[in-house]
């Protein structure tokens, strides 16, 4: 497989240079084939194919390919003839029109015709015996429109099939997943327990809905050169995280560390301060204060008595060099005077939760975030969708629809970098796009955004590039989630996030 430069990547996430993993939309994969017209790209794709499955199974092992009309039905044929010529007994579905393919694709459907290859009508496909592999080669990043009837049926049937026990790979994209936005063209797409994806990441793969039906990624690049085209999208793993963090300074201490204001913390939401505060101590921020909206407010954390206490009032000029606004202030009148005088310093600022909900609401306060970036006081925002949702003034589901654009628009509009949160965090600083590639479920729980916020707002203390925190931030703080998995966690709360930070 070396000659394909193949690689397998763990679930849900991408091994990357220091600089990024290349992301590259469908646009940016069709100028990369165009720069490589002299190259047979569909059989290196099927030869990846067929590599990958020959290192899962033998030659006994039943495998049925579903065979679009497209250049991916095309991947499927030419994985079909190395299949066949290995002495596999390969099973063909075709959904399209031999007569209707293009010069490479008419190339693999006669090798493939070389052997005597079963060919099953979409019938017998669907009331057939179940195979122990499916290999789907339906629709690939071209998909633009929902799928007719037929071939959902089939899309469905293999789906079923997976739940009773057959194993699916998806060639380049799982069917029914958008390769530039993550969510789904129609209401069905391919269940895969591995995708092998062509030539680059897609953004498709990354974030969204399609987390559920990618399985496990795998890389081959065909060896094409992917630097031929200008990009400005990448993946982000923890890997990339410790690669922009400093060593510590062997003359370090708590005033080198930076001071850290949280304000936050209205009656009945002390909750999400004390968790910004506690995951901002262990992100290594020399001192932290939280300026409390609660009367009265709590005179120590037992848990973390490093944090100092104070009313919001009281740090409202209080020396710092970051600020985190929003963690549990509530939407008072009291609350909007407190983020106005926030959103007027020059300190570099997270606004997370209730700030967020209320700049959306106020065109006063929108403004005065926008200012901040004429007088070059870095501004982060990390909104989770429905939050997003506000701030644009859409649907939550048109957000999800295309997070990525969401992402975007929101620095743009803004003039912030934004860390949208969710799955597949998307990181936008108005130049450049990073997808993150960490994390898992255990972050669906009340009080982990609290965290994030902490985490960046204590990189953001220590001197670090605003748009390197929030990057950073998100991928530790999914990093936190994926060695609690790794070591078995089911369930998890905040709190076992923060401790997770003494190790990363």
């Amino acid at each position: 497989m070396n000659e394909l430069n193949f690689r397998s990547l763990p679930q849900n996430s991408m091994p990357s240079p220091p600089s990024g993993a290349p992301v590259l939309t469908s646009a940016e994969v069709r100028a990369v084939e165009a720069r490589h017209a002299n190259v047979d790209m569909m059989r290196r794709a099927g030869r990846a194919a067929f590599e990958f499955l020959r290192a899962r199974t033998s030659p006994d092992a039943s495998i049925t390919l579903l065979v679009g009309p497209g250049n991916n039905g095309g991947d499927a044929l030419a994985c079909a003839a190395e299949l066949a010529s290995a002495g596999y007994r390969p099973t063909l579905v075709m959904c399209g029109n031999p007569e209707k393919f293009g010069p490479d694709a008419q190339a693999a459907w006669s090798r493939v015709r070389e052997f005597e290859t079963p060919i099953l009508i979409n019938a017998s496909f669907i009331e057939g015996k179940r195979p122990d592999w499916i290999v789907d080669g339906l629709f690939g990043i071209g998909l633009s429109r929902p799928i007719e009837t037929g071939v959902a049926e089939i899309i469905r049937t293999s789906n079923e099939h997976r739940e009773r026990g057959t194993k699916v790979l998806a060639l380049d994209i799982p069917s029914g997943v958008s390769g530039d936005t993550g969510a789904l063209v129609g209401d069905t797409a391919i269940n895969a327990d591995h995708t092998l994806t062509f030539i680059a990441l897609k953004p498709g793969l990354l974030t969204g809905t399609a987390l559920d039906h990618v399985g496990a990624l795998h890389l081959a690049s065909l060896f094409l050169d992917t630097t031929v085209v200008a990009h400005s999208m990448t993946s982000f793993n923890a890997d990339d995280a410790r690669a922009l963090m400093r060593p510590a300074r062997a003359n370090a201490h708590k005033g080198t560390n930076g001071t850290l204001a949280i304000i936050g913390g209205a009656n009945g939401m002390l909750g999400a301060a004390l968790l910004a505060s506690r995951a901002a101590m262990r992100m290594g921020a020399g001192k932290v204060k939280v300026g409390w909206l609660a009367e009265p407010y709590p005179q120590v954390d037992p848990q973390m008595p490093e944090v100092m206490m104070r009313s919001a009032s009281d740090l409202a000029n209080d020396e710092c060099t970051a600020l985190v606004v929003g963690c549990g202030m509530g939407v008072s009148g009291n609350a909007v005077r407190v983020l106005k005088a926030q959103l007027k310093r020059d300190r570099p600022l997270v606004i997370d939760a209730d700030a967020l909900n209320l700049i959306a609401e106020s065109a006063e306060l929108a403004t005065l975030v926008q200012q901040r970036a004429a007088r070059s006081a870095a501004t982060i925002l990390t909104p989770h969708p429905a939050e997003a949702s506000r701030l644009l003034g859409a649907s939550t589901s048109s957000v999800q629809s295309d997070r990525i654009r969401a992402a975007r628009d929101l620095a743009k509009g803004y003039r912030a970098i934004v860390a949208l949160k969710g799955a597949g965090t998307v990181v936008d600083d108005c130049t450049s796009t990073s997808i993150n590639a960490t994390g898992n479920a255990l972050l669906a729980t009340a009080g982990t955004g609290d965290v994030l916020a902490g985490m960046i707002g204590a990189l953001l203390a220590q001197g670090y590039a605003p748009s390197d925190t929030a990057r950073i931030g998100v991928a530790l703080h999914g990093a936190a989630a994926d060695q609690m998995k790794a070591r078995g966690f089911k369930r998890a709360v905040a709190s076992d996030v923060i401790e997770e930070l003494r190790t990363l």
